[in-house]
């Protein structure tokens, strides 16, 4: 079983929602949400002043930081049976068209082939409060319009009722992950900084990075971190710490934490 996921907390703030076909409901909201809040906000960026009270605010290890919300990553999983294994998707914020692509079955109809692909909806291309709607349907060869069109919630997905039509069956779509884009600059020694992303206490991603350039010197920090959706949990805000390792204590120091959008 999936765990139930916030992006209702960047979702809330990207696309208030609630789930996905329950188990996976409750994970794309959480992403929705959370990549919602951000572009909600109008704050693209979030500088290193929004720092959770019992962290430094000023830090001498790091300036000019930036977090921005990159892209929210989805996994579509079915059968089909269209011409050639060529099916369509667009995926819309309420009536704008966010997404618009192609896939391949494995296998062309009359047969059913496999679907399994991945969706990534770019967070830069997300504004206001309406839903994102996931559009699945195959190209009448003749006409030229969109025929036997599946129309699948990716903000509340406790609403779907996905039904199998004579072009798609067993249709499926899950939150995978969301992506941040972090930049600014960082006075480390040889240049290494770490991260960990939290939701409330526990640790949902981390790992290390490297500045252009090492301490005395500012070198310039730009990294991506991916938050895999099962990690998330219930409503829970998500936060960004950046630290410095002391070599003698392996213990993190100079660290700024940063609210997620």
């Amino acid at each position: 079983m999936m765990k139930k996921i916030t992006i209702g907390a960047v979702a809330a703030s990207v696309i208030a929602g609630a789930t996905i076909v329950t188990i996976l409901s409750t994970s794309n909201d959480s992403i929705i949400a959370q990549a919602k809040e951000g572009v909600k906000q109008g704050a693209k960026h979030q500088l290193v002043t929004n720092v959770s009270d019992s962290k430094k605010t000023v830090s001498e290890s790091f300036r000019n930081i930036k977090v921005s919300k990159e892209k929210l990553l989805f996994q579509l999983k079915g059968e089909a049976s269209v011409f050639e294994g060529t099916y369509h998707y667009t995926i819309k914020q309420g009536d704008k068209v966010i997404v618009e692509e192609f896939g391949s079955a494995s296998i062309g109809g009359p047969d059913w082939g496999k679907i399994n692909q991945q969706i990534e909806v770019p967070a830069s291309k997300l504004s206001g409060d309406a839903p994102l709607t996931l559009e699945l349907y195959e190209m009448d060869q003749e006409s030229g319009k969109q025929v036997r069109k599946i129309n699948i919630s990716l903000t509340d997905m406790t609403q779907n009722k996905i039904t199998n039509n004579d072009s798609f069956r067993n249709i499926t779509v899950t939150p995978v992950s969301m992506s941040y884009s972090i930049k600014g600059e960082a006075k480390m020694n040889e240049g290494t900084y770490h991260y960990a992303v939290k939701q409330g206490n526990t640790v949902v991603a981390s790992d290390y990075g490297t500045a252009t350039i090492g301490a005395p010197e500012w070198g310039k920090v730009k990294q991506s971190i991916t938050v895999p959706a099962n990690k998330l949990t219930g409503n829970q805000p998500m936060t960004l710490e950046l630290f410095g390792m002391d070599e003698e204590s392996g213990k993190a120091i100079d660290v700024i934490a940063i609210k997620l959008p």
